[in-house]
């Protein structure tokens, strides 16, 4: 099987020499047993004008043995040597071979009618032939019998030859049909070796479709590949922006973190060095984010979900204490009010706790940090309608300009220029996507929300 399954060749002429030796052994088969039947007409026809045409010859000789002229003539008419026995009228033996072979017990021999029959002569099977007809021998009067036989092997041998005869036909068409194939399947096969030597010549640099004229059974085999070559080459391009991009965001925090460290070697007092070094581990801080950040991105797109039955109004409410545990200050500096509206039976639905309250911590990092002064208010609800669990978090912050609103969600994509690296709302759409759900935005009338529908199996 493992060499079949190597051998695209060996394969195509195993499934077509198969049937065809099937049938060929079938054909064989049929030809020997018409072969057989035929031989068995023929010489039973020829037995039968053999007792006709001795019974007339002995007749119009007055009872004279057949010359050998006549037998050697006779034999050759009938294809194959034969004996003969001629009872006269009175009963005495007139010619040929005495005693004949014996006729079945019962059988009955009409008048001018040649009966056949097998029986044993000198313990070989003969075949047998015998015509009863009136005549007059020697001025007697009577029944003339004559009987005429031939050994069996002699049929079964002339059988044998014509099935040799199909048979070696059948064999030559067969290795002929053997050579069409191999030398067949190779031209068949040139199409293949043509598209190996496309896809070998592609390399890590150069993925552009094969444009190749290839056959219709292998055009979707060349579609699938092209397409795949398409989503490789837009997986590398989308890994290159995304390494430019990353290096581009973190080269700010680490030269201000170089240039704060710089200048706190250089500072006059200790009151001095502590305000720079305070400064340098900001900076610090951001820098780390920002790379968590990059990772965390990175991470979603081949990440596999832990999922779990969750209560979202518990997911919410433990996503909220976990920000203000890490960010008590950007919690505690602002005067800023946070609401949660828990929803009424909301049924449990299968998530990703870990990565759900991350989307949600995202969102609420977003509206501190780029809310403006104006921000006073983060109010948190949720709902279940239309088979979805929703997750509605707002602010009345500053507003997302409309023409932003379509990009806020792509990476490094900022409404306007600011610290961050652009990257949280990003992670919350690909949380998302993962979940099978999605997020929309919502800015108008002075309240900017955000909303997570989430798919209720």
């Amino acid at each position: 099987m493992k060499l079949f399954a190597n051998s695209l060749r060996l394969r195509l002429m195993v499934l077509i020499l198969l049937p065809l030796l099937f049938v060929a052994s079938l054909a064989l088969s049929w030809q020997y047993r018409e072969s057989t039947l035929s031989a068995e007409a023929v010489f039973d026809r020829n037995l039968t004008v053999l007792a006709l045409a001795i019974s007339r010859d002995v007749v119009i000789s007055g009872g004279d043995t057949l010359s050998p002229a006549t037998t050697a003539l006779f034999a050759e008419a009938s294809g194959a040597p034969f004996k003969s026995h001629v009872r006269g009228p009175d009963g005495s033996f007139v010619s040929g071979y005495s005693p004949p072979p014996v006729a079945p017990a019962g059988m009955n021999v009409k008048v001018n009618e040649p009966v056949m029959f097998e029986s044993v002569y000198r313990d070989r099977k003969m075949r047998v032939a015998q015509l009863k007809e009136r005549a007059t021998i020697d001025q007697i009067s009577g029944f003339v019998v004559v009987t005429v036989w031939q050994d069996l092997e002699q049929r079964r041998a002339f059988a044998q030859e014509l099935a040799f005869q199909g048979a070696l036909l059948a064999a030559i068409l067969i290795v002929t049909v053997c050579f069409v194939v191999f030398f067949g399947v190779g031209l068949g096969l040139r199409p293949l070796l043509a598209l190996e030597h496309a896809i070998t010549k592609r390399s890590s640099q150069d993925l552009s479709p094969i444009r190749r004229r290839v056959p219709n059974e292998v055009k979707g085999v060349v579609m699938r590949i092209n397409e795949l070559f398409e989503k490789v080459t837009a997986n590398q391009e989308q890994k290159d922006r995304f390494i430019s991009n990353a290096a581009h965001q973190l080269r700010n925090p680490l030269a201000s973190i170089l240039a704060l460290a710089e200048v706190a070697t250089d500072a006059k007092t200790i009151a001095d060095a502590r305000h720079r070094s305070g400064e340098l581990l900001t900076a610090s801080r951001q820098a780390v984010r920002l790379s968590e950040q990059l990772l965390s991105y990175e991470r979603l797109r081949g990440a596999a979900l832990a999922v779990g039955s969750s209560d979202v109004n518990h997911l919410v409410d433990k996503a909220l204490s976990h920000y203000a545990e890490m960010n008590p200050k950007r919690v505690t500096s602002g005067n800023v009010e946070f609401a949660f509206n828990p929803g009424k039976d909301i049924p449990a639905i299968q998530l990703d706790s870990i990565l759900m309250g991350q989307a949600i911590e995202n969102i609420i990092d977003n509206a501190l940090r780029h809310g403006g002064a104006e921000i006073s208010k983060i109010s948190i609800s949720t709902s279940y309608t239309n088979k979805e669990v929703h997750i509605k978090i707002g602010n009345d912050g500053k507003l997302i300009p409309k023409k932003q609103q379509n990009l806020i969600f792509e990476r490094f994509a900022q409404a306007e220029p600011n610290s961050g690296a652009g990257l949280g709302l990003a992670i919350v759409h690909e949380i998302c996507v993962l979940h099978d759900g999605k997020v929309t935005l919502t800015s108008r009338a002075g309240w900017t929300s955000f909303e997570l529908s989430l798919p209720h199996s």
